[in-house]
Parts: C-alpha cells; sequence; structure tokens
C-alpha cells in the first residue's frame, strides 16, 4: 500500500502540530499554577500596605497628624501604609526594564530595606521605609516576577507629577 508524499508529510506536520499544543497547555498550566502560587504570596506578603485603594496619608505607625490612631482612611477604606504596588512597579520599571534586574531589585528591597537607595523617595518621606520582611528568597524572587508580569504599573502622566524626579 503506498502512500502519496503529501500524505506522509501532512500526517507528519499534524503529529508535530498536535504535540506542540498540548505542550503548550502543559506549560500554560503550569505557568497558571505558578502564577496562582505567586498571587497568594503577594496577597499574604505585600497588599495588605501596598494596597491599590486611596487611604489617607500617614507614617506606619498609624497615627493622625493630630496624634490620634486612624484605623480608616479616606471613604472607609484601611488607611494606606505605603504607596500602591502599581506605583512601585511603574518606577522601579523606569530603572530596570528588564525582568531579571527588576525581580533582583525588588527582591533585595524587601529583605534590606534603605532609605538612601529607595526609588520612591516621596513614599518614604509620606510612609517611612517598609520594614524588613522576613520572607525567603525563592518567595520574594515569585512575588517580584507576579509583579512583573501580572499587575498593573502605574497611572497618570508624568506632567501630573507635582514633586518631579524620583519619589
Amino acid at each position: 500500500m503506498k502512500m502519496p508524499i503529501k500524505t506522509i508529510i501532512t500526517l507528519a506536520a499534524l503529529s508535530v502540530s498536535t504535540q506542540l499544543i498540548a505542550s503548550e497547555h502543559s506549560n500554560s498550566a503550569g505557568s497558571a499554577e505558578a502564577n496562582s502560587e505567586a498571587k497568594a504570596l503577594f496577597e499574604n506578603h505585600c497588599l495588605a500596605c501596598h494596597q491599590p485603594h486611596k487611604g489617607s496619608k500617614g507614617k506606619h505607625s498609624g497615627e493622625k497628624s493630630g496624634g490620634g490612631k486612624q484605623a480608616h482612611g479616606d471613604g472607609g477604606h484601611p488607611k494606606r501604609l505605603a504607596p500602591p504596588m502599581a506605583m512601585v512597579k511603574k518606577h522601579y520599571l523606569k530603572t530596570y526594564p528588564d525582568r531579571d534586574q527588576f525581580i533582583e531589585k525588588i527582591s533585595a528591597w524587601v529583605k534590606a530595606p534603605d532609605a538612601d537607595a529607595a526609588m520612591l523617595h516621596h513614599a518614604v518621606e509620606k510612609f517611612g521605609v517598609m520594614p524588613p520582611q522576613s520572607i525567603n528568597e525563592s518567595s520574594r524572587q515569585q512575588i517580584a516576577g507576579y509583579i512583573y508580569d501580572v499587575l498593573p504599573s502605574g497611572h497618570g502622566k508624568k506632567e501630573d507629577c507635582k514633586k518631579g524626579g524620583k519619589h
């Protein structure tokens, strides 16, 4: 039984494409699982302070400018303790657009925050320096990768910034 060469080539191509599709599906399932784990790490370790919605101003201590404690900021949202992660990402991307560098710098900052090395000087003035986080290296890298790959970055236009430069 002879098969024409076109039929053999078509069957071979179909077989290869089926294997590629299966491989891509397997990779995307693994990627979705990794993103899910990274998202959970981000939500557990970062979101309490770096929430996306607006709260009021203040240092990590939770003090109002009048000296009293404040549980909620404007509009009933919890008081913001740190800049929103979208703004952190925006500022880091300006200096570290490469994914590996971005992850390295975010991970290093989380391990040992330093006011002199801060990318967001205005945020340090407003909120103070974040405390070092006792998160293992692998988890820090997963979180930083999640921030780089998934979270939106910043908002507004550069000319809207009243401070100029780094903050």
